[in-house]
């Protein structure tokens, strides 16, 4: 259809410049040719591109068959001047025989409107056969104001109709239902948005935030509420819900004589390892932990401190903990010396007794066998984090863990293949605050869970031709999606261009670049993807080259761009909403700048080169996109394609010979600061994923710099 349609105009514009007289006309049955009618009385008619009027033959044509005439006959209309006037020439055109013009009329003047015109009268009031009000559309046929049969007034809907006859359309109040209940909606150019709240996805609120009748399913944590588990505290309480109580906690402790450790049971902290300061006795050690040994006493054992025992964990102790004493060397107990480390039974003369085994205690990390199960500091850990104390568990930073090993805190570290080699004091698994990502992640650990992003201009291009029936509505979905979850990030601006679109309203189809919002808040640009009708999606050409190019052109450098707006025309008229000349993108001067652009074909232009008429075409060429966004700062270009249209190609003629033209999407977002091409689909997941994708690329990936 798309080149019947080319064709035909381009010969409506031949015949409008007067040239029909050089065209041979076909021949007759009998083997001549119809004679074509003139016009010397009036000029030739302007050049002006105009509508193409299919009507089917009912008056035959002399000479002609019904059947040919059926097939190949088509009756156009030209428009004559002057322009402030109504005038129009009929003129028949031969389809089957290289679309040749057969026969033109003078020009007819047209009293009651102009064919090639809306009418600015919508519709008049009217009543029915029965009687009742009515309402009926105006409308120009063949320069004719012509009325539809009158339609019986009836109650307002949402239809883009008058339908109650009171000269408003879509007044009034509507509702809508969903699986969460009935709630309000309006109407945009006949179609019913619904506010109402619909199904969500189920977040931790006490609400059932997906209306499947449950709430919070799947969100709360093991005590049966919102957020992270709550840690557990020494306090005798099942704080995390594990069924433990003060399981794994360990905190340090210290005496004046160093630091150690304790453990939580039931709720109390005991069972510290930091030594204790002890009575000074004449053994070369501090016992008393002031930084002086054996001070205040004499160093050789006195009288009085025959008989009191001192704890040890030594040799010939095997295990646990014994004591020793100051002994007499002689009967006479005038010389003393310092006894061997023995357990308690060997002093008290208990029995049964094991001289190598003393008190069994709680096995501590000091390189001993304290519990005497022939195990030197097994199965003792502890919690660690190096980070700032203020970070702890607060976003994506958490504890670590210690491994007791003779005596010293730390963990094994790989440090080959097959080896690993024991490092103290390091926390093995700890999360310490890193840089911010641009991941949904607190990774700083300071509560938030993204930084700020930097200023971003996102324009989104989507294809609305038929052929994007299989994933327009992925499209919308993932882009609704993707841009809900910045929509409170203040530095992204966004934008929508669509096209071809289907101007429903007109109840016509036109290939037209549709600027649906510019470059603004996040509000404006939901409200226009919601508001995007794929219901009516028809064939046409995807002028999508074009909406790049003029998308930038008014922020490249004049020496990367083949044409200016004003050098270019668009192979028909109105092809553009708004016009050519007006179609900018407000970017913002210091902001990251970003295009994404979905189709399934590839690319394609619709604007004609300077000095070539409304029948060219073609002038963006991937060369001379891919010059202009080379000429634009701080751009990167996206495109969602199908694998034959990333790196395609097309055969046409130009110059006299066919050749053959890339028209891939990849290579376009290779220019500039380099983009990335992702394959088209219908999966709203994949594309959602890869829009974040995008956003990392773009803005986040700046932000972190």
């Amino acid at each position: 259809m798309l080149k019947k349609i080319k064709y035909i105009l381009l010969f409506s514009f031949l015949a409008a410049c007067g040239v029909m007289d050089l065209m041979p006309s076909p021949t007759k049955q009998d083997g001549t040719r119809p004679e074509t009618q003139s016009n010397p009385n009036s000029p030739p008619p302007i050049p002006d591109v105009l509508t193409l009027i299919d009507i089917p033959i009912n008056d035959p044509l002399a000479g002609y068959d019904d059947a040919y005439k059926n097939d190949c006959l088509k009756r156009i209309y030209l428009r004559c001047p002057p322009y402030t006037e109504y005038w129009i020439a009929e003129a028949w055109l031969d389809t089957c025989n290289d679309h040749e013009i057969i026969d033109i009329s003078n020009c007819k003047w047209q009293h009651d409107c102009d064919p090639l015109e809306p009418l600015l009268v919508e519709n008049q009031p009217c009543q029915t056969e029965e009687g009742t009000p009515g309402i009926q559309d105006v409308y120009c046929d063949k320069g004719k104001v012509q009325l539809t049969d009158c339609s019986p007034c009836t109650e307002e809907i949402c239809d883009g109709i008058d339908n109650d006859c009171d000269g408003e359309i879509d007044e009034g109040d509507y509702t809508c239902e969903t699986e969460c209940g009935v709630g309000p909606a309006y109407c945009v150019e006949g179609r019913l948005v619904c506010e109402a709240d619909g199904p969500g996805e189920e977040v931790c609120d006490f609400i059932d935030n997906d209306c499947d009748g449950l709430i919070d399913e799947g969100q709360r944590n093991a005590c049966d509420d919102c957020g992270p588990v709550p840690e557990e505290w020494c306090n005798a309480v099942d704080d995390d819900c594990d069924g433990d109580i003060d399981e794994d906690l360990i905190q340090e402790c210290e005496t004046v004589c160093e630091t150690g450790y304790e453990t939580c049971l039931f709720g109390q902290w005991s069972l510290c390892t930091a030594q204790q300061p002890m009575p000074e006795i004449c053994n070369g050690e501090d016992d008393d932990c002031n930084g002086l040994v054996d001070d205040g006493i004499d160093c050789e054992c006195q009288i009085q401190d025959v008989g009191v025992l001192n704890p040890c964990f030594e040799d010939p102790l095997i295990c646990g903990q014994g004591y020793k004493t100051c002994e007499c060397k002689t009967p006479e107990c005038v010389e003393f010396q310092m006894s061997q480390c023995k357990p308690a039974c060997v002093w008290f003369n208990t029995q049964p007794c094991d001289p190598q085994k003393g008190t069994i205690l709680a096995e501590i990390c000091n390189n001993w066998d304290d519990n005497c199960n022939f195990l030197v500091d097994e199965g003792l850990t502890k919690s660690c984090y190096s980070g700032p104390p203020d970070t702890l568990n607060i976003g994506e930073c958490k504890p670590g863990l210690l491994t007791c090993v003779a005596g010293n805190w730390g963990s094994y570290v790989p440090v080959n293949v097959s080896g690993v080699v024991f490092v103290e004091d390091h926390c093995e698994g700890e999360v310490l605050p890193k840089e911010e990502l641009c991941n949904g992640k607190d990774d700083d650990c300071d509560g938030i869970i993204e930084e700020e992003l930097t200023e971003t201009d996102i324009v989104f291009i989507v294809d609305l031709s038929g052929s994007m029936n299989q994933e327009i509505d992925a499209v919308i979905g993932a882009l609704v999606s993707f841009s809900m979850s910045y929509q409170d990030e203040p530095n992204i601006n966004w934008a929508l261009i669509i096209g071809p679109y289907n101007d429903i309203g007109s109840g016509n189809y036109k290939e037209k670049l549709h600027l649906k919002t510019n470059l603004g808040p996040f509000s404006a640009f939901l409200a226009s993807v919601q508001s995007v009708d794929t219901l009516y999606l028809n064939g046409g050409y995807e002028p999508l080259y074009d909406a790049v190019y003029l998308s930038i052109e008014n922020i490249c450098d004049p020496a990367n761009l083949e044409y200016q707006k004003s050098d270019l025309a668009w192979k028909y008229t109105n092809t553009s909403d708004p016009a050519l000349s007006s179609f900018n993108i407000n970017w913002r001067e210091d902001a990251q700048r970003v295009v994404v652009v979905f189709t399934d074909e590839q690319g394609q232009s619709w604007l004609s080169e300077p000095g070539t008429s409304n029948t060219g075409g073609d002038a963006i060429s991937q060369e001379i996109l891919v010059n202009a966004i080379n000429g634009v700062d701080d751009l990167k270009v996206f495109a969602f394609s199908p694998e034959d249209a990333k790196n395609s190609t097309q055969d046409k003629y130009v110059n006299g010979a066919w050749t053959s033209i890339p028209t891939g999407w990849e290579p376009v977002t290779m220019a500039g600061d380099v983009g990335s091409w992702y394959l088209l689909t219908d999966d709203v997941g994949v594309m959602f994923n890869n829009l974040m994708e995008v956003l990392e690329d773009t803005a986040c990936s700046v932000s972190s710099e």
